[in-house]
């Protein structure tokens, strides 16, 4: 009896869970089985023994699954779905941060009206990229209601049914906003502590550094850089972006110590603790990971007061339910999954690898480590692979490496938030401080993250891995001599090195991430191909013949996402290797000037991005885009131009603009095309059409002034290019210092947004 008594409470709770997870598999009808539920639940008192628990246990099933089927039905209901393509004013409140993509700003709201409709439904609100609403903002916009694009419309990803499992169906987009006001009551007050909380985090940190810290606190990982998300994902660290539990738990410890140091009574304490956690958790949001643990550091504290003892696993079971009773769908989701599996496996294996480690030199707190990060890395790979197709080999060590910082980072920044409202110049030097640290785990990410095969993506990887880990796991059980061990470790790195090689480079050489922007005039022979790269992301400028290969010159610079992908004109030295990268890299969407004249290249291109689903965006003139601080301009063409006009009069030209440094990309439009654009000074000129005859490019010199000059050609070409008047023009301009691709190389151009330096031969 005293066993059933001990187990009961989670055979109950977890005959919830699987209550509401029922309709996940079909749809159940309502009405009875609130009905069944109803009798069981009645009949459980009168019923002994097993009897009662097992009534007990089907009554809960039961109503779960009534409560499960309700809410499905609840988040799968949508009046907007039935508007779409329509336009109309609308109210909406914005519910949390707004997302920023490459051409526009993607922000969560709650529609209140749309034209004469009163709602309260959730949807996703595009802007263009200009300032951003703050989250609880109630706006008034003009929108046209749009479906999420499914797996076929974008790539891989489907849209439609990720939002779809959060309960919102539409989009709305608008070209502006106006701000009516912020939402008042329990979610004003939790907008407002979000809002003090993020701006005293770290006072006075600017940069990637200010990011990371608000990326560990807080989940904001929008503000960093597309490249150091990715490294944080390949090394196993991407759990210290999403808010982990462990972040609950160091405000329940700090709170509590706060307690202590003070002399203030062991209940008060937990009180404390109680509202630190619940403020918390409404601060950072609704996330599965600070949901669990929120729910876990709640029932800790209120066990503690009511004198009762606390179980880890009944913790657990609550938070799962509390989740799937709000929303079901999350047991679909990633977050959910990895989360509540890597606390399983905490429990699990944890303290029995910790006792196989017990008898190595290893540190006590080393061993943690590696006890934890081995537990989870193991129970969530399955996961991992199933969800994303990948997995982080390295993470065991990443996580030894960064968890030195991990909890200073994060109590520092705590700290900084109830300082600064008082003592702001010591929240000032502690954030300074914090800045340090941030940049340590901001190095572990990208130290580990861009080591060799730091992501395991395929099945032969995955089968290295598994034989490595069983090897090492048999050797530790059967403890063998010394020189058995040694001989199991040369085995392993035999494996490692024959059956998982690392890839040999395409050519190029793989430099450090940008810090501001970086322009390289990729040398593809006769042809254009210019690279830009900033922190947050990089842009693709033509790509040269099928011959150049510039897919693998993209792998051999380290290039594993491109934001844009231009296509400057239908012509094939331009957009020759268009379809190759568009197979071999993800890409955002492509830029086509959408011109009449087309060529076979080009087709191939397109048809590359529409079996990707990469959006193709049709370029014109005064159109603006911006990554992070570099805009990109489109200053022609005004329009596709007379049928059979020449291509390369109708090019897309560009200007890069980083901070006071400009980058003039003509493609092969020459100078009476670009004259009449009266264009500005520039600091560098990709010269017009492989440096051809143009009698009037001395004018169009004397009008930028570049302070440098790269053409973009190829060795012994037949063409003759560049023309003996280009050069003569470009020697007769004072101060421009020439590069060419047949003689340099690669020319890579660097500029913090000010100065200048050029490295060629790259």
């Amino acid at each position: 009896m005293t066993l059933e008594r001990l187990r009961a409470p989670h055979v109950l709770v977890a005959a919830l869970c699987v209550g509401l997870a029922l309709p996940l598999a079909a749809p159940l009808g309502g009405r009875w089985l609130a009905m069944l539920a109803g009798l069981l639940a009645v009949a459980a008192p009168f019923a002994s023994g097993r009897r009662r628990l097992l009534a007990a246990t089907g009554a809960l099933v039961l109503a779960g699954a009534w409560w499960g089927d309700a809410r499905l039905a609840s988040l799968d209901a949508s009046a907007l779905e039935g508007r779409v393509d329509e336009s109309a004013l609308a109210r909406v409140e914005v519910t949390g941060p707004a997302r920023h993509g490459l051409f526009a700003l993607r922000v969560p709201v709650r529609v209140l009206r749309f034209d004469r409709l009163t709602l309260n439904e959730p949807a996703r609100l595009e802007l263009p990229l200009e300032r951003a609403p703050p989250q609880g903002a109630v706006l008034q916009v003009v929108a046209t209601v749009e479906r999420p694009r499914t797996a076929g419309e974008a790539g891989d990803f489907d849209e439609a049914a990720y939002l779809a499992r959060q309960g919102v169906h539409v989009i709305l987009r608008a070209g502006w906003y106006r701000e009516l006001g912020r939402r008042d009551g329990l979610p004003g007050a939790v907008d407002r502590l979000r809002h003090r909380l993020a701006r005293s985090i770290a006072p006075g940190l600017e940069g990637g550094r200010g990011a990371l810290v608000a990326g560990v606190v807080l989940g904001e990982d929008e503000k960093l850089s597309e490249p150091l998300r990715d490294d944080f994902r390949a090394s196993g660290l991407y759990h210290l972006l999403a808010v982990s539990g462990q972040n609950v738990a160091y405000v329940v410890f700090g709170v509590l110590l706060f307690a202590w140091l003070a002399g203030i009574p062991r209940w008060a304490g937990h009180v404390g603790a109680l509202t630190g956690v619940l403020g918390y958790t409404c601060a950072v949001g609704w996330q599965p990971s600070v949901v669990r643990a929120g729910v876990a550091g709640t029932l800790a504290s209120l066990a503690w007061l009511a004198a009762r003892p606390s179980d880890r696993w009944y913790f657990w079971l609550v938070g799962a339910a509390v989740l799937l009773a709000v929303n079901p769908y999350s047991l679909l989701e990633p977050g959910f999954q990895l989360s509540f599996a890597a606390v399983a496996g905490i429990f699990l294996l944890v303290p029995r690898t910790g006792r196989r480690l017990e008898g190595t030199p290893l540190p006590r707190v080393l061993r943690e480590v590696l006890s934890v990060s081995l537990a989870c890395g193991l129970v969530t790979a399955p996961i991992l692979w199933f969800q994303f197709g990948s997995i982080p080999v390295y993470s065991i060590l990443a996580n030894a490496l960064a968890f030195p910082v991990v909890a200073p980072l994060l109590g520092l920044a705590l700290v900084c938030a109830a300082l600064d409202p008082v003592l702001p110049s010591a929240a000032l030097a502690l954030a300074w401080v914090n800045g340090w640290l941030a940049a340590y785990l901001a190095w572990c990410a990208r130290a580990v993250g861009n080591l060799p095969h730091a992501e395991a993506t395929s099945l032969r990887a995955l089968l290295v891995i598994v034989g490595c880990v069983a090897l090492a796991w048999t050797a530790a059980r059967i403890r063998p001599p010394r020189a058995t061990r040694l001989a199991a470790l040369g085995l392993v790195t035999a494996v490692l090195l024959v059956a998982w090689r690392p890839p040999l480079p395409a050519g190029g050489s793989a430099l450090p991430p940008p810090t501001g922007l970086r322009v390289t005039f990729i040398d593809v022979g006769q042809g254009d191909a210019a690279l830009l790269q900033v922190p947050e992301g990089a842009v693709l400028v033509d790509q040269g013949t099928s011959e150049a290969e510039v897919a693998d010159e993209l792998s051999a610079l380290g290039i594993r996402r491109l934001d844009a992908l231009v296509l400057t004109h239908p012509q094939r030295d331009h957009v020759g290797g268009a379809a190759d990268v568009l197979a071999r890299v993800d890409v955002g969407f492509v830029l086509d000037p959408g011109l009449e004249s087309t060529s076979e290249d080009r087709d191939e291109a397109l048809s590359a991005a529409a079996e990707r689903g990469v959006p193709v965006v049709t370029a014109g003139a005064g159109r603006r885009y911006r990554l992070g601080r570099l805009e990109l301009e489109i200053l022609w063409p005004d329009g596709p131009g007379p049928p059979g006009g020449d291509p390369n009069d109708r090019a897309i030209v560009l200007m890069a603009t980083y901070g006071t440094t400009d980058v003039l990309l003509t493609a092969d439009a020459e100078s009476h095309v670009l004259l009449p654009l009266r264009l500005a000074e520039v600091e560098v000129l990709k010269v017009p059409h492989h440096g051809s005859a143009d009698e009037r490019l001395p004018a169009l010199l004397d009008e930028t002034s570049p302070r440098v000059a790269v053409i973009s050609v190829g060795r012994s070409n037949s063409y003759g290019h560049p023309a003996p008047s280009t050069i003569a023009a470009l020697d007769a301009e004072a101060g421009v210092a020439v590069y060419r691709t047949d003689r340099d190389g690669d020319v890579v151009v660097e500029s913090d947004g000010s100065r200048l330096t050029v490295r060629a031969g790259g």
